[in-house]
């Protein structure tokens, strides 16, 4: 295939066909890491939505360099609001610094300013920002941070997400060890009852309350095991629903009794049996009790149906011998 696009695009089109697939797979992952990042300080630090970028000097140059769009690239990198800010120190140290930095200080004028912690004054800008962050970052800001000693120490401090510009490409970095102690810390306590509540609960309870539970043990059984009863084999029941089964059960045995003797006893007993089976009831009628009037109606009926279908046959059998002899003496007539 991309010997075809070669032959048909040409070698240079090709190339940035593919730097662009994998700039694109390149943008996907870096988002959804950014997602995954912002949810673990959501969940466990609170941190919501607009978020409040602190942005030092080198990264609004390091921006401008390479033709970073703040306002509308890092919202999308983020997937939400977010507002830039920038404290007093900065504005002044890209004034101070010359000609260089001014494009920089011009676009620091139109985001939003943010107080302070240091108190009056004008200080250096990585003091300015260490005051601002403090030691647990309880205004919950994310820092925009492109010096490297000043990262590292916002890095020291938990809860504090970093942003910085690699090249042309923003980077949100992972979360540091220190907020990561903090949150291992933070779920070891969170079971843990307080002082207070413990006397809270002796009073309304007892003391027995507050004993952690002896772990259950159990009773081992004593003998050999018993065979799984799902893997046992089932008994099978004899079930004799029928009354003709119950009913022929007695004939077994006069036939079993008939066996005994000579083969006369035999035949006579077997012509015996035939008719007082005709003549007497079964015990299957006898079990079943007279039948009712319907019923007897409905078995002569039966009966008269049948005879009626035997006559008829035997007088198409008569019919069809009938024109057999007319057809042959037809035939010797005409011969």
């Amino acid at each position: 295939f991309s010997s075809v696009l070669a032959s048909v695009c040409g070698p240079r089109r090709l190339l940035s066909f593919r730097t662009a697939n994998s700039n694109e797979m390149g943008k996907h992952k870096r988002y959804k890491r950014v997602r995954k990042h912002l949810e673990y300080y959501k969940l466990n630090f609170g941190l919501k939505p607009p978020y409040k970028l602190v942005v030092d000097g080198n990264f609004i140059q390091q921006a401008l360099k390479y033709k970073v769009h703040i306002k509308e690239q890092i919202p999308k990198l983020f997937q939400s609001v977010v507002v830039p800010c920038v404290t007093k120190c900065t504005v002044s140290k890209l004034r101070r610094a010359g000609s260089a930095y001014s494009g920089a200080a011009i676009i620091a004028k139109r985001f939003e300013r943010i107080p302070c912690q240091h108190g009056k004054g004008v200080q250096k800008e990585e003091a300015c920002l260490e005051a601002l962050v403090g030691q647990s970052n309880a205004s919950k800001l994310c820092f925009g941070a492109q010096t490297v000693s000043l990262r590292n120490t916002i890095r020291r401090v938990p809860a504090a997400p970093i942003i910085f510009i690699r090249e042309c490409v923003p980077i949100f970095e992972p979360p540091s060890k220190a907020t990561k102690t903090t949150l291992k810390n933070k779920l070891s306590t969170m079971g843990s009852l307080s002082s207070s509540e413990e006397k809270k609960i002796k009073a309304v309870v007892g003391e027995d309350a507050t004993k952690t539970p002896e772990p259950f043990k159990r009773k081992k059984r004593k003998g050999p095991r018993q065979p799984n009863p799902l893997s046992c084999k089932k008994k099978k029941k004899l079930k004799l629903t029928d009354a003709r089964k119950t009913a022929s059960q007695p004939s077994r045995l006069k036939k079993e009794k008939g066996n005994s003797g000579t083969e006369q006893e035999r035949a006579s007993d077997g012509k015996g049996d035939k008719l007082r089976s005709s003549s007497t009831p079964s015990d299957a009628q006898k079990k079943d009790g007279d039948m009712t009037e319907e019923e007897g109606g409905k078995a002569e009926e039966k009966k008269e149906t049948r005879k009626r279908r035997r006559r008829g046959k035997k007088k198409k059998k008569k019919k069809s011998s009938v024109q057999s002899n007319l057809n042959d003496a037809e035939n010797d007539h005409n011969v």
